[in-house]
């Protein structure tokens, strides 16, 4: 026989068992159960900071670095390009713009007297390859990618985002441990081999960084 409940008592028991199975059933379903914002915050600062898969990249690991190292071979030729296109146009155009570069007379400048027209005008052709080679050196990946398509662009940003932050993350930055042939900003991984390596040597920089600091005298 069956404990008999007082009236109250099974009207409560009736209550969490309705409440037990709209949540089994919200489970089941496509909702999940409802989870506070602060909780929320927190579970996404943890996962942004420590997990290695909160997000699918689009991109794979080998093809960004083969995609880096494409863009930054092409960028040394467009450095070149750049810097023989600005003095080109700049000697091109400097008879138009600056008729008293082709004067045979010297010039007087900021009290220097005796100085050669030509020098002058060499010293700006110099200065407009300079100046173009400046500015493809901070336009060129971005110009890159964004012939290469919107869906690349945003799919290497995201890769270098993660890739970056994931070194930022082992990077050993004490003065002692680092040294010039050190890769210290990763630029010779070429693929996950070389990205473990990375990361071991970085683990054991640290490693003999926090045992000189243990051992050195107060």
């Amino acid at each position: 026989a069956e404990w008999p409940l007082r009236p109250g008592r099974k009207l409560r028991h009736e209550r969490l068992f309705t409440t037990l199975a709209s949540a089994a059933d919200s489970n089941n379903s496509s909702h999940p159960l409802p989870v506070p914002k602060e909780v929320e915050n927190r579970i996404k600062t943890l996962c942004s900071r420590y997990s290695p898969c909160r997000t699918s990249f689009q991109l794979q690991f080998n093809d960004y670095i083969k995609l880096k190292n494409r863009i930054k071979t092409s960028r040394y030729f467009a450095l070149l390009g750049g810097y023989v296109f600005g003095c080109f146009t700049f000697a091109s155009n400097s008879m138009w713009f600056f008729p008293w570069l082709m004067s045979d007379s010297p010039l007087t400048i900021m009290g220097m007297e005796g100085i050669d027209p030509m020098i002058i005008g060499t010293c700006m052709t110099f200065a407009s390859g300079i100046t173009c080679v400046i500015i493809t050196a901070f336009g060129y990946r971005n110009f890159h990618l964004r012939v290469m398509g919107s869906e690349t662009k945003a799919n290497f940003h995201q890769r270098e985002d993660d890739f970056q932050r994931r070194l930022n993350l082992y990077r050993c930055t004490d003065s002692v441990e680092v040294g010039f042939s050190d890769d210290y900003y990763g630029d010779k991984i070429k693929d996950l081999t070389d990205y473990r390596y990375w990361v071991r040597v970085q683990q054991i920089k640290l490693e003999n960084s926090q045992r000189a600091k243990e051992m050195a005298p107060k």
